[in-house]
């Protein structure tokens, strides 16, 4: 005699597995979802035609639906959780495919530590450096307007700018991506930003993982971040020590807002509801502007490290004038930076004129499109603008100048007025 109970049990339990209702089984059987009520309940048994159809959808034998032995031996399965484990290790297993095809990746593999070789004949005595970069408050509003390449792009960026502002190579990244293991065409494309942003600054790409969580994160949702590792001769490191009385402040421009901004961003959204739909006047969407990607400077830095140009090196996010900086600065000197030599573009004087932030002030709450300043000799100047205008739009916006006394010294010092 059958065990219509536990029939019915087992029945609820393959159907919830293939994330059917009991109207989708209903319909797949041609009958009443009534009738698949009753079976679930115990109220009623499936026929034998029908326990046959029932085996094909659930990918389970007959015996499996009446065996009392294989029901008291069943399992919980990822899938009781939302997450289809075959789809995503299919994923995994394609997302594989982008890594970097180079004999020093000896081994990356999902979640799995990267083994990796550098070539380190040419050090002498070699420093090396890790970072691991998350993209803060910009990641949520990329995530509401589907920059989801952009966002990961820029998180890269951010940790290669990092390890150049110590003149580190950047050698090898390994990214990773929280979520619901759902949205895998978002998820391939996530990958692809990684790989193409370390093709473009000739970086071992060791693979994203993907920490699938629907517990813990919508379909919407995820959390990114990005791994680095860099080396550099320990002996070139840039210092703030090397910088001396007369030499020049280069601005290199970058084509993002960086992600400390993005609270006053936000700020200035809540209070003009329009303000992301807005046109620039060279006709660009506010939100395109400020969620592009940032400018990565590996190319213009070594360079400038190889011809050993290079004095300082500093990394510009939310503004130039952190007065922190000014305590790594030899005690006689002070940098100076004239606002009146960098470019205003479309986007700050747009910003500005929003008139939510004076304008004495504005500029300690954004960059103006200066990702990086460069500190060379006064005689090495030319050379290294040269340089790096191969790369990127660069400018001579101040200098080194010794502090007119003990009360003087600033670290950082503003000169000029910004052009608006």
């Amino acid at each position: 005699m059958f065990d219509k109970e536990k029939i019915g049990k087992t029945i609820a339990f393959y159907r919830k597995e293939q994330g059917l209702t009991q109207k989708e089984l209903a319909d797949r059987l041609h009958i009443s979802y009534q009738a698949v009520s009753k079976w679930e309940v115990g109220a009623g048994i499936p026929t034998v035609e029908m326990l046959c159809e029932l085996s094909v959808i659930f990918h389970v034998s007959v015996d499996a639906l009446l065996n009392d032995e294989q029901w008291d031996y069943r399992m919980l399965s990822y899938r009781d959780i939302g997450l289809d484990t075959r789809k995503l290790h299919t994923l995994k297993q394609e997302l594989l495919g982008f890594n970097t095809k180079d004999e020093h990746l000896i081994y990356a593999n999902y979640a799995d530590t990267a083994v990796f070789q550098m070539e380190l004949s040419a050090y002498r005595d070699p420093a090396f450096s890790m970072i691991t970069c998350v993209p803060g408050s910009k990641e949520q509003l990329a995530i509401l307007h589907g920059y989801d390449r952009e966002i990961c792009m820029d998180t890269a960026v951010s940790g290669i700018n990092f390890l150049l502002q110590y003149g580190m190579k950047p050698v090898i990244l390994k990214a990773n991506v929280l979520c619901s293991g759902e949205r895998h065409d978002r998820l391939r494309k996530m990958a692809a930003a990684f790989r193409d942003i370390c093709a473009e600054n000739d970086i071992l790409f060791a693979g994203m993982e993907i920490s699938a969580q629907p517990l813990n994160y919508k379909q919407e949702e995820f959390h990114i971040m990005a791994s680095l590792f860099g080396v550099v001769e320990k002996e070139e490191i840039p210092h703030w020590g090397h910088i001396q009385n007369g030499d020049v402040v280069i601005g290199i421009q970058t084509t993002g807002i960086d992600g400390t901004n993005y609270p006053f961003i936000k700020v200035m959204a809540d209070r003009n509801k329009n303000l992301f739909h807005e046109r620039l006047a060279n006709g660009n969407l506010v939100l395109d502007e400020i969620l592009k990607v940032n400018s990565a400077y590996t190319h213009e830095i070594l360079h400038l490290q190889k011809e050993k140009l290079l004095h300082a090196v500093h990394r510009v996010n939310n503004c130039m004038f952190h007065r922190k900086m000014g305590r790594f600065l030899p005690e006689n000197l002070n940098i100076s930076i004239d606002l009146s030599a960098i470019p205003v573009t479309d986007l700050y004087r747009f910003l500005y004129c929003q008139d939510m932030i004076g304008r004495n002030v504005f500029h300690y709450h954004f960059h103006f499109g200066i990702g990086m300043l460069v500190i060379v000799s006064k005689e090495d100047k030319e050379r290294a603008m040269e340089i790096i205008s191969q790369y990127h739009p660069c400018y001579c916006i101040g200098g080194a100048e010794k502090c007119r006394s003990k009360d003087h010294y600033d670290g950082f010092l503003e000169k000029g007025e910004i052009q608006w």
